[in-house]
Order: structure tokens, then sequence, then C-alpha cells
């Protein structure tokens, strides 16, 4: 009886029967998505890591990473088709970032993140930008500026450390951000620019890509997107430093380093218009002061404190309305998420405007309400004056 009951036991354990070994699969650490300009496929460049050029104990001169470029009909098809040409199966579960050309995003990305959704064999966490300005990869191979020798490793710590002047999203929220209601989805740019000193190109992280449900259909600057930041109270942009004039010499500067940020969007309904409160609290401290003086009272700092807050409150309004305003006017796209919050605080109001939300979108008035708290102003009561 133990014997038979052991037998029936063994049968029913899983077991490793889909296990891969490390010596049989090709490791992804990135990928590059462009047009093929002769025949329209896409074409997928993936970096592959080279373990053995890497390694501690016997390392190689080699290039620790390979590029391999397939096209095809469909993001999945590509995908495969690298099978055809290195001897090691695609592994892309590793795969940390997707870089997708403008053109490809101009033709709409819902084709594109579909495939990784729903094959599953690319995370939903992964970071997907936009190559502004040259084929995405160009980007991916990208050898200036970089630490890790391994670009995509270089360029998802760029995301990693992203500042307020940029904006990170990953596979699974740019997803459910454009089959939801009421918003679009804003993805960050990377800049590829080549340059005449050694290493001769670069790449830099900077604004946003706008979209207008799964189209890419323009680009915000620094400026603008630190305002979007602003106005969605996520993402990095509590990670920053803002620079104001002093308020006490000319040509001289003081650094606000932001902390904590949250930001509120409300909407009211009065009779048939429509109308939007922004409410965002930002604290802040001092970190940086050029200009030489003194503050020899408690009032006088406090009094100073209050004029370096209202200038900050002035700069975060001035952004916020910048790129409201270039949201409605130029790209008709609601990526604040305006209407998420119609549909949350007034549905039935909701269900008679989504159908032109992007007319409707581009008229709606709105008001800005900041307020901002410096909590500390480092170990100093004031400016240093130097001594005679």
């Amino acid at each position: 009886m133990k014997i038979c009951l052991v037998i029936v036991c063994l049968l029913l354990l899983a077991g490793c029967w889909d296990r891969q070994e490390l010596t049989e699969i090709g490791i992804v650490a990135g990928m590059a998505i462009d047009k093929d300009p002769d025949t329209g496929e896409f074409m997928l460049t993936s970096q592959y890591l080279r373990p053995a050029a890497e390694s501690t104990q016997t390392p190689s001169p080699d290039r620790p990473y390979l590029m391999v470029t397939t096209t095809g009909k469909t993001i999945y098809e590509v995908m495969r088709n690298a099978n055809q040409t290195i001897e090691r199966q695609g592994f892309f579960e590793h795969n940390k970032v997707i870089i997708i050309s403008e053109e490809v995003a101009r033709d709409g990305l819902l084709p594109v993140v579909d495939a990784f959704q729903r094959g599953k064999e690319v995370r939903g966490y992964v970071w997907i930008v936009i190559a502004k300005g040259a084929e995405a990869k160009k980007v991916i191979a990208t050898k200036g500026n970089n630490i890790s020798r391994i670009p995509a490793n270089y360029l998802v710590r760029l995301i990693d450390n992203a500042e307020h002047t940029t904006v990170g999203i990953n596979v699974l929220n740019y997803y459910k951000q454009t089959l939801g209601d009421g918003v679009d989805p804003v993805i960050g740019v990377l800049i590829y620019e080549e340059i005449k000193t050694e290493p001769f190109e670069s790449v830099r992280l900077s604004g946003g890509a706008v979209f207008k449900e799964d189209k890419l259909v323009g680009f915000i600057n620094e400026v603008e997107t630190r305002g979007y930041n602003w106005v969605r109270g996520e993402g990095p942009v509590f990670r920053g430093a803002l620079s104001l004039p002093s308020l006490f010499e000319k040509d001289k500067f003081i650094t606000i380093l932001l902390k904590e940020v949250t930001s509120q969007i409300k909407s009211e309904v009065n009779g048939e218009e429509i109308s939007f409160t922004i409410k965002v609290e930002q604290e802040a401290r001092i970190t940086e002061q050029q200009a030489t003086g003194e503050l020899k009272t408690r009032k006088a700092l406090i009094e100073y404190l209050k004029q370096v807050e209202e200038q900050t409150k002035k700069v975060i309004e001035q952004d916020i309305k910048l790129v409201i305003d270039k949201a409605q006017s130029e790209f008709k796209s609601d990526v604040f998420g305006f209407g998420q919050v119609l549909n949350r605080d007034h549905p039935t109001v909701w269900n008679k405007v989504k159908d032109d939300w992007a007319g409707t979108f581009s008229n709606v008035p709105y008001t800005v309400d900041v307020t901002v708290n410096i909590t500390s102003t480092g170990l100093m009561k004031g400016p240093f004056q130097p001594k005679q």
C-alpha cells in the first residue's frame, strides 16, 4: 500500500518540465522598435547580453552585448524571428527598457503594447520611451556618457534617476491609460545627438511625448513637463532642483530642492458649464544661496521665506498653465485626467460628454491653487556675509 502511495505521489509531482538552461537562452536587456523604410514592417533591435564578457572570474575583452535586428509584420513575429539569427532562444523577461521611434509612435502603439501584454514575454513594469530625432536602434546602441558597459543598463538608469523635467511610464500603465476613459498618456523622451568630440554621440532624457488615444501627437519641453508632473502629482516631480532669481542681488540665484508634493483635481458642474480646479501643495527646502547678505532677526528670516515661497508658487502656477494651455489648444489631448475626475465626481455629466471629450476638454475653464511650504533653510539662517 505504501509503495502504491509513493508511486502516485511521484506521478503527481510537476517537476521542471518547462525549465530553460542559461546556456540555451539569450537574455535580452533592451529593445528598440523602428519601421523598416523599405517595407514598412516593424524592425526590432534586441540587445542580448554576453555574460562571459562581464565575468569577474575570467573576464573577456569582447563587447558585453550583441545587437540583433529582425523585421516582421507584427511585434511577436519579429521577436520570434530573432531565434533564426542567433544560436540561443530569445529570453525577454529580463528586458528593462523599450525604445520606440517617432514613426512607430505616430502610427499608434496599441499594436506594439498589445503583443507585450497578451504574449506575457515582456513584463509590464518595463520602461517605455520615445526616441526623438533619431532611429530607436541608434539610441539603444549609444556609448556616449556610459559608465555601464551595457547601453540598456545606462538608459534604464537615466529613467530611474529622472527628475521633474521628464516622465517615466511603464508598459502596463501606458496600456491602462490608453484603454481607460478620460486620460491620455505622456511618455518619456530620449533625444539622440551626434557631437563633434569624443564619444561623438550623446543621449539625454528630456521632456515628454504627448499621445491622443494611442498615437503620438507632439512633444512638451522640460518646463512644460515639469508643469505636467505638478498637475498629475506623481512620477519624479518631487526629485529636482528649481533655480530662482535671488532677492538680494541681481544676476544671482537661489536653489530650491523640491520634496514631497500632493496634487488634487476637482471638477465642478454649474448648469452646462464644466470647470476644474487644480490644487497643488509643494514642500521644498533651500539648498543654495549665491547672494551675500545677512538676515539679522528671526522676523526678517520669516519674511524672506514667505517671499521665496511666493516666488516658487508663481513658477509652479506658470508652468501648469503653460502645459494645460498647450494641451488644450495644440494637442486637444487630456493628459491630466480631467475626464477621469469628471467621471468620478459627476458620472451622469461624463456620459453626456465622453463621446466628444477632446472637443469639450479643449475649451474647459480651470483654476490653479498652489501652496508652497519651505520646510528648511539648510544649516544657515540666511546668506553668508563675507568679512572685510
